[in-house]
């Protein structure tokens, strides 16, 4: 058993709230005087990166001059950030009304829900789009809640960690950063503190569920030890800065710990492991043992935010984790030659592979990669991946841009060009009839308000300044103001090909997680806002879009 992760773990629970916000940003320069070097600094050779290279990389601008503008652009621009503005004020009123501080509203029904443990995670999630929207009173209200969280009343259910971490977490941390209300650091490090108890595991991989008054973790799936790639490797970042905040480096040290297992655990290609191709990370895992037990991996939902961590904890760490570059640049590699191909449409979407089976299934989740990998290629210089992301960009908007609801479904199965066996392979003349109109098979066809795609037109508008990407996300906005708003917020939609307005009745799923607010709206606000509003040159943003501040310097040290 790992008792040594166990002690620090007390010791971490042990720090006080008052003390550890105290130190804050401060507190660095006398941890870096210790000489401690943290987890992840050298690559597989041993090797740590070149001072030549970080002050290039930390020198380089990435996000688009928009100084040109014009007036016109610029009276457009605004007032399209202002009907975002007033759709998030629509259904932040229907929050405040009938759910504030629960969960989740159930929108229809004007009833509060509870599925993260009670604590507010709508309310908490929204902390940095109320802060950034300029909603000052909203986000002091906010605020004094937070400071009245008891995170050890579980609300009846078990913590899912991985969304404990990437909502409250996160959530509570950006806010801290643009804020610097101590509140905010100070409920992040006593909630994660807790979190530290699902890491309490034989070799350090995380539980997916915690029981947060007992301490006691569990697999989701009863009696098992079921985990999956994203859900143990989605915590470097939250925890990196964790660390970077406390001078306390056991956060840090717990989420590279996992990355080591898994590295030492499985090896790529050895008889009778699951994990075929070096960098293609399996999706599932037995945690505590550590191997992966399938051999299907897959960029989107179970796995994405484990590759997308890799890259931008290397970018939060002011390009010190030369792991973590290495890791992704490894899995990108692999990607692109395994893990995409092309539609008999002509577009570039990704896929699942099992070994080096390609199965051309995609969901939404997929699309967040042409963002990340976009962000990284023009920080690295890549003008290869940087037209990859471009086109797996235009597959993920295709499938909103074909829809009459100018929504994309949540997940497609899609014919491969010269394969026509993925053709005769559908087992229905419904199928058949979809390919031969849009190109893929709406498989499941709904619409839940999901981020995914207008996460990545904001990253290619910020990066290339071409307004093709801003009009693209207009247009969805405007398919979800026909297709989801109601009275008292905004809900999925049950088919994306049917448009409401043409119907006349709009056909709704009653869901609004919190990442609607969180990450959804965030993202086409700052599509429109004013371009310095959190440069990609100053922030990063975790899975959750949670903006981390990339002004903390590190020198590898706590």
């Amino acid at each position: 058993m790992r008792a040594p992760l166990l002690s620090i773990c007390v010791a971490a629970a042990a720090m006080t709230a008052t003390s550890v916000a105290a130190s804050a940003y401060g507190a660095r320069a006398t941890a870096a005087s210790t000489g401690y070097q943290a987890a992840g600094i050298t690559n597989s050779q041993g090797e740590t990166a070149s001072a030549s290279r970080l002050e290039a990389l930390r020198s380089r601008k990435v996000q688009f001059d928009f100084s040109n503008e014009s007036a016109h652009d610029k009276q457009i621009r605004r007032a399209r950030a202002q009907s975002i503005k007033e759709g998030f004020v629509h259904a932040w009123s229907g929050y405040s009304k009938y759910a504030y501080g629960a969960d989740e509203i159930d929108v229809l029904s004007k009833k509060p829900k509870t599925t993260r443990n009670g604590w507010g995670a709508t309310l908490v999630d929204a902390l940095d789009t109320l802060w950034i929207m300029g909603l000052k009173d909203e986000f002091a209200k906010a605020r004094d809640f937070v400071a009245t969280i008891d995170f050890r009343r579980d609300g009846g259910q078990l913590a899912k960690v991985f969304e404990t971490n990437i909502r409250y977490v996160g959530g509570l941390l950006s806010a801290y950063e643009l804020s610097s209300d101590t509140v905010f650091l100070d409920k992040a490090v006593e909630l994660a503190d807790i979190l530290m108890l699902a890491f309490d595991t034989p070799l350090g991989i995380p539980w997916q569920m915690l029981n947060v008054t007992s301490g006691v973790g569990s697999s989701e799936s009863a009696g098992t030890h079921d985990s999956n790639l994203a859900e143990i490797g989605t915590f470097q970042m939250e925890f990196f800065r964790l660390s970077q905040l406390t001078a306390n480096a056991t956060y840090h040290e717990t989420a590279q710990n996992v990355i080591t297992m898994l590295l030492r655990k499985n090896d790529a290609g050895a008889p009778g492991s699951s994990y075929v191709v070096p960098g293609l990370y399996p999706v599932s895992i037995d945690m505590i043992n550590g191997t992966f037990t399938k051999s299907s991996a897959y960029w989107g939902g179970g796995g994405d935010s484990f590759y997308e961590y890799l890259a931008k904890t290397w970018v939060l760490s002011d390009f010190m984790l030369e792991r973590d570059r290495e890791l992704w640049s490894q899995s990108i590699d692999a990607f692109a030659k395994y893990a995409v191909a092309e539609s008999t449409d002509g577009y570039l979407f990704t896929g699942f592979v099992d070994g080096t089976k390609f199965y051309p299934y995609t969901d939404t989740f997929t699309n967040f990669i042409p963002g990340t990998l976009a962000l990284i290629s023009k920080i690295v210089g890549s003008d290869a991946y940087f037209s990859l992301a471009v086109s797996l960009l235009e597959a993920g908007y295709s499938v909103f841009e074909k829809m009459p609801s100018s929504l994309g479904a949540e997940s497609i199965r899609f014919v491969r060009k010269n394969v026509p066996s993925d053709y005769t392979a559908l087992t229905s003349q419904t199928a058949k009839d979809q390919v031969d109109k849009y190109g893929f098979v709406l498989q499941r066809p709904y619409y839940v308000l999901r981020p995914e795609l207008i996460e990545s037109l904001y990253y290619m508008y910020r990066l290339t300044g071409d307004v093709v990407y801003a009009d693209r996300a207009w247009k969805i906005w405007q398919g979800i103001q026909r297709n989801c708003r109601v009275a008292d917020g905004y809900v999925g939609t049950a088919d994306v090909a049917i448009d409401a307005f043409v119907a006349g009745v709009k056909n709704t799923v009653d869901s609004t997680e919190s990442f609607f607010f969180a990450e959804t709206l965030l993202y086409l606000y700052l599509i429109f806002a004013d371009q310095d509003t959190i440069s990609l040159d100053d922030w990063v943003f975790t899975t959750e879009a949670h903006p981390l501040s990339r002004s903390i310097a590190f020198d590898g040290t706590f």
